[in-house]
């Protein structure tokens, strides 16, 4: 089969194809291939369960091809023998976790340590909570929220199959948790988005893709916001994520904190191997603070990833 052939039959809508224009210019082309471009199945390391010398040892000793992610040794892009990889016994057993290399981003920059209070947001089905989970070295407290119940059973069975054991789910709002007295060291809010940089890995995101969604999501993308920097202990650590390049989901939502929270300080980040464009300032009719620049956009084409968003943020005060 050739590339062209390999690739994903997916229609563009005419608003998203002139939207990405706009931001993109003469790379769109480029962009449109990557997000047409079936993904590597990549995997991470779980570190509660096993050293990460010996899953590599276990899966090569059992035919898998495996590549270590440039900017994180943990993250495994791989090639397994022609079975279901959710089958495999060490998925079943927790030594990984089937992740996107551009998911396990967030919480690489947020960083929590062990024995910190810590909030995951919009935790499930799990991914970035059992991520922390394990960068914890399951000491201290991770609460682990999700408003939706079916989801919060994904978020269980995943906690537990990887031996998360510092983790508290808790079913709300995300919007409520700022009247919780309860403050957090550090907070990872994953927000509700509108998807388009995971078209190729679920290529009918582009088939439901709408910009009435983009402008009514990132409402509930400041509301979010908010109530995660105002449930931060000063001096904490907030990191907001989107798995979407909108810029009304992503810099208009900095810009609206930085708007609504004069102590709020945008911190810059890099990992090396990592290719990183700064947020932009300008957008249709907007004009974001200069600060934004200090975020960060992933683009599918630069590291053959999907499309994210990342922004770090202290709370000064």
């Amino acid at each position: 089969m050739t590339e062209e052939e390999s690739l994903l039959k997916i229609d563009f809508k005419e608003a998203f194809v002139n939207r990405y224009k706009r931001l993109l210019g003469p790379e769109l082309d480029l962009f449109l291939l990557f997000s047409r471009k079936p993904m590597d199945t990549t995997i991470r390391i779980n570190t509660i369960k096993i050293e990460p010398d010996r899953l590599i040892s276990r899966l090569k000793s059992k035919g898998w091809v495996i590549e270590q992610l440039p900017w994180y040794p943990l993250g495994l892009r791989v090639k397994y023998p022609k079975v279901g990889i959710g089958k495999a016994i060490e998925h079943r057993l927790g030594y990984f976790y089937v992740q996107g290399p551009a998911s396990m981003i967030p919480p690489i920059v947020l960083d929590p340590k062990p024995g910190e209070i810590v909030l995951d947001m919009a935790s499930a089905p799990g991914s970035k909570a059992t991520q922390i989970a394990a960068m914890m070295e399951n000491r201290g407290v991770l609460i682990a929220n999700d408003v939706n119940e079916n989801r919060i059973i994904a978020l269980s069975g995943n906690l537990q199959r990887c031996g998360a054991t510092n983790v508290i789910i808790t079913k709300m709002d995300a919007r409520r948790f700022s009247r919780v007295p309860q403050k957090f060291d550090k907070i990872l809010l994953d927000a509700p988005c509108t998807g388009d940089g995971t078209i190729r890995l679920r290529p009918f995101t582009a088939v439901v893709w709408n910009e009435r969604n983009v402008y009514g999501i990132s409402k509930l993308q400041m509301q979010l916001i908010l109530s995660a920097y105002d449930s931060l202990v000063e001096g904490g650590t907030l990191v907001y994520s989107t798995c979407t390049l909108a810029p009304e989901e992503n810099e208009g939502v900095i810009d609206f904190l930085l708007q609504k929270r004069d102590g709020a300080r945008i911190e810059s980040f890099s990992l090396p191997g990592l290719k990183m464009r700064p947020g932009i300032t300008e957008w249709a009719d907007n004009t974001y603070s200069d600060e934004v620049r200090k975020t960060a956009r992933i683009y599918p084409q630069d590291n053959d990833t999907e499309g994210f968003y990342i922004a770090k943020v202290i709370k000064e005060w």
